[in-house]
C-alpha cells in the first residue's frame, strides 16, 4: 500500500499534470550547431531562473536542405543535459519549409520521439507525450491524414501523444475571425487534440494585440472535448529582413510596448491558458530573442553561430533585460499573485534609427508596416519604493513618470526632430529629490545608417537585475552587448 505521503505526492502530481501552469521558450535548434552539453545546461539555467520550465524544440527535417544530420545529435545533447537540470523538452517539428529534399515522415518522427519516451526530461500532457509543430497546414506533404498517421506509429508501441500544433494559417487568419477560424481549425484538423496560437503580434494592424483569438481557440477545444492543452504565445517584437528582394521577407509588426501588454493579459486573467510559449530564447533573425547575444567573433565559442547579412541588424542588439519582464509576469502567472519588488530596475528599449532615416544597405524592398512603430525610447519600471523615472533622448530632455512599489509603470518619450551626428539615451531613477541610479543606452540613436534596423537595443538601470543574468551596477546598463545565429534558408510559409 501507498503512504499518506506518497498519496499525496502522487495527487499533486497528477493535479499538475492535468492542469498545468508551465513556460517553454521556443528555442530554434538550427543555432545549435556549436552547442555540447554543458552550453545546453547554461541556456537551461537561464531559462529556469526566469521561470521557463522547459524548451520547445524546433527543427526542419534533417535532410531538407543538405545534410543536417547534425540537429539529431543536439537533440541528444539537450535531453542529456535537460535531465541533469530538471528541465523540460517538447519537440516543434518545423513543417514550414515549402521545398525539402527530405520531409518528415510519420514513422521518423515516431521513432524520435520514442526515442526518447522514458527520459525524464519529455514533457507529457496527462500523461501523454506533448507534440507541438511550428506549420503542418501550408505545405502538401502534411496535414491531418499525416498527423493521424503519426498518432498510429506512436501507438503500435503503446506510446501516445498530445499533439497540439502551431498551424498558422488559422492563427493568421483568426486574427480577423477568431470563432470563424477556431471552428474551421477543428473542422479541417479532428486529429489535434490541443493547438498552440502562434499569433503573439499584431497582425499588420497599428494597436495592441487582443485576447479574443485566445479565447476562441481555447473554447472551442474545450467544447470539442479536446484534451490536449490550448498553449499562449507571447513574444517581445518581430522584425525581420531577409533582404532578398522579396516583400514577404522585410516586415514589423507593431510591437511597442508588445510585452509587457501581452503579459498583462495573463495577469489580468483576459485568457488563462494551460501553457504559455514565448517566442523565442534565440530566433535572432526575427528580432524576438531573450537569451544572450553569442560573441560575433569567437568561432571557438560553443554558442557560436553564423547570420549572415542578418547580423547587421542583430550584432549589438541587447535583449537581456527583457527576461526582468518576463520574470515578474511569469512567476505572478504561476502563482496568481504579483511577485514582491526588491531591486530598483528600469528596463528600457527604443530603436537606433528613425523608420524614415534613408540607409545605405539592407532591405532590397520596402519593410512592410515600417510606418507603424513610434520613434520613442519606451521605459518599464518596477520599483522598491515610490521614485521618478526620467527620460532623455537628445534634446527631449527629462520626460518623466512616476512609479511606486505596488506594481510595474510604463513611460516613452520621443526621438528629436534633430538627432545631430547621434544622442546616446539616457534613464534616471530618482528618489526624494536624489539621482540615486543613472545609465546610458549602449548604442546611439542616428539618422545616419549603414544598414536598416527596426530591432531595438534593450538596456537596464538599477542596482542589480533579477536572478540569472548578469548584475550591474549604478552605471552603464548594457547586459553583455555582443553577442549570434543561422537563418532559415527557405521563407516559412505564414510567416506573414
Amino acid at each position: 500500500m501507498f503512504s499518506l505521503s506518497t498519496t499525496l505526492a502522487l495527487s499533486a502530481l497528477a493535479l499538475r499534470i492535468a492542469s498545468a501552469a508551465d513556460v517553454f521558450a521556443h528555442f530554434m535548434v538550427m543555432n545549435s550547431y556549436a552547442y555540447d552539453v554543458d552550453q545546453w545546461k547554461k541556456d537551461m539555467s537561464d531559462a529556469q531562473q526566469i521561470g521557463i520550465d522547459g524548451f520547445a524544440l524546433n527543427w526542419i527535417p534533417p535532410y531538407c536542405q543538405g545534410d543536417q544530420g547534425w540537429t539529431a545529435d543536439r537533440i541528444g545533447d539537450a535531453f542529456t543535459a535537460a535531465e541533469q537540470m530538471g528541465f523540460k523538452l517538447a519537440h516543434s517539428f518545423d513543417m514550414s519549409y515549402s521545398e525539402c529534399n527530405t520531409y518528415w515522415t510519420p514513422q521518423y518522427m515516431a521513432q524520435i520521439l520514442s526515442k526518447y519516451a522514458s527520459n525524464p526530461a519529455t514533457y507529457r500532457w496527462n500523461g501523454d507525450i506533448l507534440v507541438t509543430t511550428y506549420g503542418g497546414d501550408f505545405v502538401s506533404q502534411y496535414g491531418n491524414d499525416f498527423f493521424n498517421q503519426l498518432k498510429a506509429e506512436m501507438s503500435y508501441s503503446n506510446q501516445y501523444i498530445s499533439l497540439s500544433p502551431a498551424l498558422t494559417k488559422y492563427s493568421m487568419a483568426g486574427y480577423d475571425d477568431p470563432s470563424g477560424q477556431a471552428s474551421k481549425l477543428l473542422s479541417d484538423f479532428p486529429s489535434i487534440d490541443g493547438y498552440l496560437n502562434w499569433q503573439a503580434w499584431p497582425l499588420n494592424v497599428q494597436e495592441n494585440i487582443t485576447a479574443t483569438p485566445d479565447q476562441a481557440f481555447q473554447s472551442a477545444l474545450k467544447n470539442a472535448g479536446k484534451k490536449g492543452p490550448y498553449i499562449m504565445s507571447v513574444s517581445p517584437w518581430q522584425y525581420k529582413d531577409l533582404n532578398n528582394g522579396n516583400p514577404l521577407d522585410a516586415w514589423v509588426a507593431f510591437s511597442d510596448t508588445l510585452f509587457p501588454d501581452r503579459f498583462a493579459q495573463l495577469t489580468n486573467k483576459e485568457v488563462q491558458p494551460d501553457i504559455i510559449e514565448i517566442l523565442t530564447w534565440n530566433d535572432f533573425c526575427e528580432s524576438h530573442y531573450l537569451r544572450d547575444l553569442p560573441d560575433q567573433h569567437d568561432t571557438s565559442a560553443k554558442d557560436y553561430v553564423v547570420l549572415g547579412d542578418m547580423g547587421n541588424y542583430v550584432w549589438g542588439q541587447n535583449h537581456a533585460p527583457w527576461r526582468i519582464i518576463a520574470k515578474y509576469y511569469i512567476s505572478w502567472w504561476k502563482s496568481g499573485s504579483p511577485p514582491p519588488i526588491i531591486m530598483d530596475q528600469v528596463v528600457y528599449w527604443y530603436r537606433v534609427h528613425p523608420k524614415d532615416a534613408s540607409c545605405y544597405y539592407g532591405s532590397s524592398t520596402t519593410i512592410k508596416n515600417a510606418d507603424m512603430p513610434a520613434d520613442a525610447m519606451f521605459a518599464w519600471a518596477l520599483v522598491k519604493d515610490s521614485a521618478t523615472i526620467s527620460m532623455t533622448v537628445g534634446s527631449n530632455q527629462y520626460h518623466t513618470f512616476t512609479a511606486d512599489g505596488s506594481g510595474p509603470a510604463m513611460g516613452q518619450v520621443a526621438f528629436p526632430s534633430d538627432l545631430g551626428s547621434g544622442v546616446t539615451p539616457e534613464v534616471a531613477i530618482v528618489r526624494n529629490g536624489q539621482t540615486i541610479y543613472t545609465g546610458k543606452g549602449s548604442q546611439t540613436i542616428s539618422s545616419s545608417c549603414q544598414w536598416q534596423n527596426f530591432n531595438p537595443n534593450v538596456n537596464l538601470v538599477g542596482d542589480g537585475t533579477n536572478q540569472g543574468i548578469v548584475g550591474v551596477n549604478n552605471k552603464m546598463t548594457s547586459l553583455k552587448k555582443h553577442r549570434r545565429h543561422s537563418h532559415r534558408h527557405v521563407r516559412h510559409i505564414g510567416d506573414h
